[in-house]
């Protein structure tokens, strides 16, 4: 299945799963066959993503394609969220459970997603955008750590809000205490589980216990709030406003942190599940060399294959050590 925005729906799309009216009602069956009408319908039901089958027409979708429409999807949602707190209206409990598992899903099912720096939102720095990263970046460790569904549920959703404590207005001195007041505000709500509470709640602590607010450490830690951690800590540093990094740089940052912030298998994780430098990565090598990434090294993937603009040579990044990737050009 695909999830589609339904402003990209057309006739003769087969519905992917049954859709309800919001008291529960069954509007439309899964596997109907839509046209004009029943598009309309759904727009009228306020439906801005649903799942459709693999069809004749829907299979030239790129996997690119389908992060976005999960990114912007979670973008919508996220953004009601906000607006649900600052506004102090309703909590939007059943849209957020809706995504959790449209996401994980999706997830599922491609079973070579993995995500590079050119998949991220860019501004890391500012709450939604951190948030989506996060959400993502911890999704796919999750999957990569062989989280099943009702696990991978529980990680999206204590990602996705794991700074909502700094949505309200503060200042720097409430900074530290962030995590306790997300927790207290998603605590009222039922439909989230504790173990995403938790995640809201010790996305800052650290295994060596210097983290906040608590200062937990080792066992006192659940393994998904690392991995909540893990991914707000390379949000930050790859979105520096300050610095220009390379991906690569990102990875080394994460390898310092084993054992202080967060265990080996938890960075192991998610190095499986970001791809620094994805095939044709356009990039310049040391020397002034410029080429695109042509093949994948599995055993250091910060030191693909390149193939050279200049000629038809490739260089083996890891047969040629004297060579090393200083920029990187654009990412297709």
């Amino acid at each position: 299945m695909l999830i589609i925005p339904v402003n990209e729906l057309v006739e003769g799309d087969l519905l992917g799963r049954g859709l309800y009216a919001a008291d529960g009602r069954l509007m439309l069956k899964q596997g109907v066959t839509l046209n004009g009408s029943l598009i309309d319908g759904i727009r009228r039901l306020g439906y801005r993503y649903i799942f459709v089958e693999m069809t004749e027409h829907r299979t030239s979708i790129s996997g690119t394609d389908i992060k976005r429409n999960l990114m912007n999807m979670t973008k919508d949602v996220l953004q009601q969220v906000f607006r649900s707190i600052q506004d102090n209206n309703n909590f939007p409990i059943r849209p957020l459970l809706e995504w959790t598992d449209h996401i994980t899903t999706t997830v599922e099912d491609e079973k070579e997603m993995t995500i590079s720096c050119h998949d991220l939102a860019p501004g890391g720095m500012e709450l939604l955008t951190h948030s989506l990263n996060v959400c993502f970046l911890s999704i796919l460790t999750a999957k990569a750590l062989g989280y099943n569904k009702k696990q991978l549920e529980q990680v999206a959703l204590g990602s996705l809000l794991h700074d909502i404590g700094l949505v309200l207005p503060h200042d720097d001195t409430l900074l530290v205490h962030h995590p306790v007041v997300g927790y207290d505000i998603l605590r009222k709500h039922r439909g989230i589980s504790d173990v995403s509470l938790r995640i809201v709640l010790q996305h800052h602590e650290q295994v060596d216990g210097r983290g906040f607010p608590n200062g937990f450490k080792g066992d006192q830690l659940i393994e998904a709030s690392q991995i909540c951690g893990l991914a707000s800590d390379f949000d930050y540093f790859m979105n520096d406003p300050t610095k220009d990094r390379l991906p690569s740089e990102g990875i080394d940052f994460v390898m310092s942190k084993i054992d202080s912030s967060y265990t080996y298998a938890v960075a192991r994780g998610f190095m499986q599940a970001f791809q620094p430098y994805p095939l044709d990565t356009q990039v310049v090598l040391s020397g002034g060399l410029t080429g695109k990434v042509c093949a994948i090294n599995k055993a250091n993937y910060c030191r693909p294959v390149i193939q050279l603009d200049q000629s038809d040579t490739r260089i083996d990044l890891m047969k040629h050590m004297t060579f090393k990737i200083e920029k990187v050009v654009q990412v297709k």
